[in-house]
């Protein structure tokens, strides 16, 4: 008990000292403001936005990263739709591990000091969780990007066939694009319009990363450079009826072990079943015998 009171008093007391120091407005204010907006934030964004934003901000300015890992982090980010720099992304990675080792070991000094090992390894799983967001952002943005493509390239590949103009065909299959290709499909058709189109089609490529998206881009590249690129436009359309059906088989094979487990449950009822009939039977012989 007496442990549970030092963690509550010493929460209230960091909560207190943190509100000075960053110009939190009272309680008061803060469940007026909210009852008036009603908004929908959720609790972790608001601790995010009131707390631990400005300590990225503080933090930022003093993390020193290579130039290029800046700029391929930045598109990573911006693919991800994390709104935080590269040099911010660091900082959040670095102050949630510290906040995690210098909370926790405080509460832990005062009540159990042996576990201390515990916090400096927590406060390291806290970091990698945080600095790990961007790639298990992107991979499930690669999953999107892989379903999508069959369809993504037969519209451009087909439209060809009775339209040339590239942007236009873009323009026409953003309107339909998914939420996996959607945001650069967006990029490509502002760059095609503000630069060169080969240099476009090239960060496009860069962007996405995928090999299938690569023999378009530069297919399209050649198209626009006046080149014939039927055949290879074909060959890709056939790698994509292939793709379809090997997704299409993936999704079928992951459906089995969905109906299993939806059957354990049937399977547990019906044994129930069966036991409470067998025993109403037993229970009544047994009683017509004595």
């Amino acid at each position: 008990m007496i442990y549970f009171l030092i963690f509550i008093f010493l929460c209230s007391g960091m909560y207190i000292a943190f509100a000075q120091i960053l110009q939190l407005p009272p309680y008061a204010t803060t469940k007026g403001v909210r009852t008036a907006t009603k908004t929908n934030a959720k609790f972790t964004d608001v601790l995010t936005t009131k707390l631990i934003y400005p300590v990225i901000k503080i933090l930022a300015p003093f993390i020193h990263i290579e130039s290029f890992k800046v700029k391929r982090l930045k598109i990573q980010l911006d693919r991800a739709e994390i709104s935080l720099t590269p040099k911010e992304y660091y900082a959040r990675s670095i102050g949630m591990s510290a906040i995690t080792l210098i909370v926790g070991g405080m509460l832990l000094t005062v009540a159990m000091r042996k576990l201390l090992p515990v916090v400096v390894i927590l406060s390291l799983i806290v970091y990698f969780h945080f600095h790990g967001e961007v790639k298990d952002k992107l991979k499930v943005k690669d999953k999107q990007i892989e379903s999508e493509l069959p369809k993504f390239i037969r519209a451009i590949v087909q439209g060809l066939k009775t339209e040339k103009d590239v942007i236009k065909l873009l323009e026409t299959y953003e309107t339909i694009a998914g939420i996996g290709l959607k945001y650069d499909i967006e990029i490509l058709i502002m760059d095609l319009k503000s630069g060169n189109f080969e240099d476009g089609m090239l960060e496009f490529d860069k962007r996405v990363g995928n090999a299938y998206v690569s023999r378009l881009a530069k297919a399209l590249a050649s198209v626009n450079r006046g080149d014939d690129q039927s055949s290879t436009l074909n060959h890709l359309l056939s790698d994509m009826a292939l793709l379809a059906k090997e997704t299409m088989q993936r999704e079928l094979n992951k459906r089995p072990g969905k109906v299993k487990i939806m059957v354990i449950p049937i399977v547990v009822v019906g044994i129930c079943t069966l036991f409470y009939v067998i025993g109403v039977h037993l229970i009544n012989s047994l009683s017509g015998i004595m």
